[in-house]
C-alpha cells in the first residue's frame, strides 16, 4: 500500500510539472485566431508575380478600325471613259422604269455598285451604300448611287427585287453575261467577271476614277466624302 502511494505521488508530480511546461510553452506560441487570420490574408493576397502574370495573360481590348485611304492611289492616274452603250434593266412590279443609259457624266459624282442577288456581301452592304447617298447629298453636293447587277439567273434577280422592303433596292441596271459584259468591262480594261461586290467611282465628267474590289465599310465614308466635296 505504501508502495502504491509513492507511485501515485510521483505520477501526480509529473502531471503537475508537465502542465506547467505546457503553460510556459503556450505563452510563446501564437494564438489560434492569429494563425487563422494569417492564413486568410495569405490566401486572399496572391504573390506579386501571380498578379503580373494574370495581367499579362488578359486579352487587350480590340483596336478601332483604321480608315483606309480609299481611291487615293488611283485618282491621279489616267481617266477612263465608260461605254455609252445602253444596257438592260430590271425593275420590281409597280416601280418606275430606268433609262437604259447609265446616268453618269451629268455634272455629279456617281458611285456604281456591281452586285448580284446570290452575293451575300453585296446584299449586306446595300443599306450602307444607300445611307452614304443620303449623307453625301445632305452636304450640298450631288451624289448618285447606281446599282448594276451581274446576275446570270434572271429569276433570282427578279425575286430578290420583289421581296425588298420599302426603301430597299427595287430597281437596278443589269449587264448580262456574254458579249455585252465583256465589251463593257473591256473598255475599262477590267475583268468581265470581277470579284463581287465591285465599285467604280465616276467623276462629274463621266470618267472612271477609282475601282474598289470587295465590300466597303462605314470607315470608308470619310474618304469618299473628301473626294466628292473636294
Amino acid at each position: 500500500m505504501g508502495r502504491l502511494s509513492t507511485v501515485s505521488f510521483v505520477g501526480l508530480g509529473l502531471v503537475i510539472t508537465c502542465g506547467a511546461c505546457e503553460q510556459a510553452a503556450d505563452k510563446n506560441m501564437p494564438t489560434a485566431p492569429k494563425a487563422r487570420s494569417q492564413a486568410i490574408v495569405s490566401e486572399a493576397s496572391p504573390a506579386p508575380e501571380a498578379v503580373t502574370a494574370a495581367a499579362s495573360a488578359a486579352p487587350s481590348p480590340p483596336k478601332p478600325a483604321r480608315a483606309r485611304a480609299l481611291c487615293a492611289d488611283q485618282l491621279t492616274k489616267t481617266k477612263k471613259a465608260l461605254s455609252k452603250e445602253e444596257i438592260d434593266t430590271e425593275v420590281a412590279a409597280g416601280e418606275a422604269p430606268l433609262d437604259r443609259a447609265l446616268p453618269v457624266g451629268q455634272g455629279r459624282w456617281t458611285w456604281l455598285n456591281f452586285w448580284a442577288a446570290w452575293c451575300v456581301p453585296c446584299r449586306e452592304e446595300i443599306p450602307r451604300l444607300k445611307s452614304w447617298e443620303s449623307k453625301l447629298n445632305s452636304g450640298g453636293r450631288r451624289f448618285d448611287l447606281v446599282f448594276v447587277s451581274l446576275d446570270d439567273d434572271p429569276r433570282q434577280l427578279s425575286q430578290f427585287l420583289a421581296k425588298q422592303p420599302a426603301g430597299g433596292l427595287k430597281r437596278t441596271y443589269w449587264i448580262k453575261e456574254g458579249d455585252a459584259r465583256e465589251k463593257w468591262f473591256g473598255s475599262l480594261e477590267l475583268d468581265p467577271d470581277p470579284e463581287l461586290p465591285t465599285h467604280i467611282l465616276v467623276d462629274p465628267k463621266g470618267f472612271a476614277r477609282c475601282v474598289v474590289n470587295g465590300a466597303v465599310e462605314d470607315s470608308d465614308l470619310p474618304a469618299v466624302q473628301s473626294i466628292v466635296q473636294g
